[in-house]
């Protein structure tokens, strides 16, 4: 495709769904680029509950944080999917649909009413048609009895297609739609419109329309970066012209910690390492069966909405390791966290990673919500419903009950719920051909998972519905 109408980087959920709204719609031809990228073996990338040998493979970007002082110095890992259907091809695949306050952060981010974006999640689910396990662990099942005088638990639904996992790679096949497999260094200028991108090879690649950054809200603000587009001070260090200052990019930077409460379990409960004959052609067959599980099976809102569950019938620290012993994993996590951190190019090599600054409990508020959240846990497990497969709590551990004691554990054991936001909010590219539509788009954290959101926000730009 030698000259395309418009150019999309990046082939994550935002942007497979919008090459397929703007192919759909029109006589244009859409370049989509993505980075090349090896396939994990064909047993993790489809089966729902190998998903966590997929962190770390040869289909994750394998970022990792700076050390945060606020997480006693610890570095985390922060999996990001690479290759068409970007983190969707590694994640847990829960679809979270957007709560009220969600469909309002939509509509902001993007100039439309909060009724457009609601109007677009519902012709967003025809698409991605996401679907409740057959089955579940009796750790989930158990769940949703006991935690409803405290919530409205629920086993979440996923993007599968009869208990295997779908990507939004699937969106790709269309005749009008080319994927280009090469990493984008920057965005090319032609006075004040965006001309095309060259790639990390020096190739460029022109577009006679728009320009698209769907790159997710890591790489989006590196391209940016690398653009001319971002903090002076920055780019300066990184020897890059600058573009135009704008300390927005890069900033604003937002994700869920979940810290987890896990409790021994009866082995009888156990969650397999590997399945029987019997439970492989149960999945073939029929989509049934432990196979299904996400592990991440079921949930909520809860605390008013302050705090959301993710509840796993497995070891949330150790499992897939076989070595883990038999138990089950009542996550916790602030919704709204009020900690803002931030991320900046290292280089202007496009294949050098960032250095990223997540600030986790940085603001006190998100330590103390999380506190509340590891007490309700406890409350949750201390229910009659789980009195037969409980055995007793691993962590924090029923020797910390003060909040310092549960304030250290969550230091010490919290990690990515694999969720970051915001660090191209409401920034001025200076191109009015340029635009960005990721999860980095969003002014605010969604309540919950956020691919369900981020993709209604490229639904509506797809449908020329924002501003």
């Amino acid at each position: 495709m030698p000259n395309p109408d418009i150019i999309i980087v990046g082939a994550g959920s935002a942007g497979c769904l919008l090459a397929n709204c703007l192919a759909s719609d029109g006589d244009q031809q859409i370049l989509v680029i993505e980075p090349e990228s090896d396939l994990a073996p064909q047993i993790d990338r489809v089966r729902p509950s190998r998903w966590l040998n997929l962190i770390g493979s040869r289909e994750d970007w394998d970022l990792a944080t700076d050390p945060i002082d606020t997480l006693a110095g610890r570095s985390l890992g922060w999996p990001r999917g690479r290759g068409p259907g970007g983190s969707g091809r590694i994640n847990a695949m829960i679809w979270f649909p957007p709560t009220d306050s969600d469909f309002e952060n939509i509509a902001e981010s993007i100039g439309v009413q909060s009724s457009d974006a609601r109007d677009a999640f519902d012709e967003l689910e025809s698409i991605v048609q996401p679907e409740r396990a057959k089955w579940q662990s009796n750790a989930a099942r158990q769940f949703q009895l006991a935690a409803k005088n405290y919530g409205d638990p629920d086993s979440y639904r996923r993007a599968n297609r009869r208990g295997r996992r779908w990507t939004p790679a699937e969106l790709l096949k269309h005749g009008s739609i080319e994927v280009v497999r090469a990493t984008v260094d920057r965005v090319l200028f032609q006075g004040d419109r965006a001309a095309g991108v060259r790639t990390a090879d020096g190739e460029e690649l022109r577009a006679a329309k728009q320009v698209f950054l769907c790159a997710g809200a890591i790489a989006t603000p590196m391209i940016l970066m690398r653009s001319g587009i971002g903090p002076r001070e920055v780019l300066c260090d990184c020897k890059i012209d600058l573009r135009h200052d704008d300390p927005a990019v890069g900033a604003n930077l937002q994700d869920h910690l979940i810290m987890p409460v896990i409790f021994g379990v009866n082995p009888e409960h156990a969650f397999p390492f590997t399945f029987s004959d019997e439970e492989d052609q149960l999945w073939t067959k029929d989509g049934d069966g432990p196979i299904v599980s996400n592990i991440a099976e079921a949930g909520g809102l809860f605390d008013d909405g302050h705090i959301q569950i993710h509840v796993t019938p497995t070891h949330y620290l150790l499992y897939p390791n076989p070595k883990a012993p038999p138990a089950l994993t009542i996550g916790v996590n602030v919704t709204q966290p009020q900690s803002r951190g931030q991320l900046t190019i290292t280089s202007a090599d496009p294949h050098a990673p960032p250095s990223i600054h997540p600030n986790y409990l940085d603001h006190p508020h998100d330590l103390e919500k999380t506190i509340d959240g590891v007490r309700l846990a406890r409350q949750i497990a201390s229910s009659d419903h789980y009195g037969n497969l409980i055995t007793g709590e691993i962590l924090p551990g029923t020797k910390r009950q003060s909040d310092e004691a549960i304030a250290k554990s969550v230091q010490r054991f919290s990690q990515t719920l694999y969720h970051p936001m915001g660090t191209a909010a409401g920034i001025k590219t200076g191109a009015d051909n340029l635009h960005v539509v990721d999860a980095s788009a969003l002014q605010r954290i969604t309540m919950g998972n956020p691919n369900a959101a981020v993709m209604t926000l490229a639904k509506l730009v797809g449908a020329g519905r924002a501003t």
